[in-house]
């Protein structure tokens, strides 16, 4: 019975972490290869932000 009253504790834990997790993730920038125009097969390499992967990928 004690591992399940441990459960919840390690789930806040983890909660807690995830929480973190958000700030540190947001200035981690994210690099791809992609090419600039499709007549091109050359790939150039772009370093984003998570939020501006999602902005270039709508279009912003």
């Amino acid at each position: 019975m004690p591992a399940v009253a441990s459960e919840p504790e390690e789930k806040k834990d983890e909660k807690k972490t995830e929480a973190q997790q958000p700030a540190e993730v947001k200035d981690k920038k994210i690099c791809r290869y992609i090419r600039m125009d499709m007549s091109s097969r050359r790939k150039e390499k772009v370093c984003l932000t998570k939020e501006g992967w999602t902005d270039f990928n709508q279009g912003n």
